[in-house]
């Protein structure tokens, strides 16, 4: 079974993931948009997420081999987004992600939507102030404009949730231990 959501917010992504796990359909494969189920026993596995490129060539496979030599099973990778699972039956467990690090990743994915966003606000501001001009109104660039502040206003939302993550783990963050 195929189904279709856009990675913005890995944690909830992580969290549907498991979520679908818990009704017995287990991830198999995924894109950054298509992720791909097969049908198992319900809840026999907990699966969690990474994201490799911050380690390097050298040090990702000693990584990777260490996850494996711990029972935990690189599930597919699309870039540098991964899923690793492991039996439910052996108890929930965490990979390696240091708070900066997941602090770091966060605030790359913000600055890009914000600059989505940002730059879909200004083209449909600024179409939308000639619009309204001119003797008469093109309902196509209308249309249009009015998609690039609806796209805006949508992308809001992924991007709020991400700033609010990202706040709770800097809260979070202990400088000593960290």
């Amino acid at each position: 079974m195929d189904k279709y959501r856009i990675v913005v917010n890995p944690y909830d992504i992580e969290k549907w993931v498991n979520d679908m796990a818990s009704q017995g359909w287990h991830l198999k494969k995924f894109t950054w948009i298509r992720f791909t189920f097969e049908r198992g026993e319900p809840s026999s596995y907990i699966y969690r997420y990474d994201e490799l490129e911050r380690f390097g060539a050298s040090y990702e496979d000693e990584y990777l081999e260490f996850l494996k030599s711990s029972g935990i099973e690189q599930v597919d990778r699309s870039g540098n987004f991964v899923f690793f699972r492991k039996p439910a039956s052996d108890g929930p467990f965490e990979l390696y992600s240091d708070k900066k690090n997941k602090i770091s990743k966060l605030s790359q994915k913000i600055s890009l939507l914000l600059s989505l966003i940002l730059l879909n606000l200004v083209i449909g501001l600024i179409g939308l102030s000639g619009i309204f001009s001119e003797q008469a109104i093109d309902w196509i660039k209308l249309t249009l404009n009015i998609a690039n502040i609806v796209v805006a206003v949508l992308f809001s939302l992924p991007l709020l949730k991400l700033v609010r993550v990202r706040h709770k783990l800097k809260k979070d963050l202990d400088l000593f231990t960290d």
